[in-house]
């Protein structure tokens, strides 16, 4: 099952991260989907915190190809349709933050990171934004 797959068959039933019982909520409200917050991290913040060796774990969720274009180095990648069946290689105690290219694609994995308990953010204007701020990357197209 792909990522798209699992979020569609995570509306029909309740996150992990929701505390509150079913019995404390009223029977029209069961079925409504949680909302999940998503949080943001921008490049200029995560950069001097990666060169310090003081970041969080690092899951590029782009495809093969893109990866081997340029990536940040010691990034941990699993293309996005992969994470649901590959959930297990994710460390749960670890803090991650998803990258993609620009930001969209790792919005939506982080959120279902933390939809299955993770505790995860996405990086905001993705490897892009990052190589544009001057972190490190390395890869066929970048060095």
């Amino acid at each position: 099952m792909g990522l798209f797959d699992a979020v569609r068959n995570t509306f029909n039933r309740p996150s992990p991260v929701d505390q509150s019982s079913e019995s404390d909520q009223p029977a029209a409200r069961r079925d409504e989907p949680v909302e999940i917050v998503v949080p943001e991290i921008q490049a200029a913040e995560l950069i001097p915190a990666y060169d310090a060796g003081d970041a969080p774990r690092l899951l590029d969720c782009r495809e093969s190809y893109e990866w081997q274009q340029v990536r940040i180095p010691g990034s941990l990648h699993i293309p996005m349709n992969q994470i649901p069946r590959r959930l297990a290689e994710l460390d749960p105690a670890d803090e991650w933050v998803v990258v993609c290219a620009h930001g969209n694609r790792s919005f939506s994995v982080a959120g279902y990171l933390i939809h299955n308990g993770y505790r995860a953010s996405s990086l905001a204007g993705g490897v892009t934004d990052w190589w544009m701020r001057g972190g490190k990357t390395e890869g066929m197209t970048r060095r």
